[in-house]
């Protein structure tokens, strides 16, 4: 929904949810491609506070 009402920040903060979600689950395969999105969003936003967020994440995840 939020992508269809073009919320890019509220989907992108989506995918970093998961992400963390995933990653703590320890399913790390559908925790990278969340945070690969994540990342991807936040940087063609510039979003430069959550992009270090979702990078961090990313080095947690290995």
């Amino acid at each position: 929904l939020a992508e269809e009402l073009g919320m890019r920040p509220l989907v992108a903060h989506c995918h970093l949810g998961l992400g963390k979600l995933y990653r703590r689950m320890g399913k790390q395969h559908e925790a990278h491609e969340h945070l690969t999105t994540a990342t991807t969003m936040y940087r063609e936003m510039d979003m430069r506070f959550w992009l270090d967020r979702a990078e961090a994440e990313m080095r947690e995840s290995g």
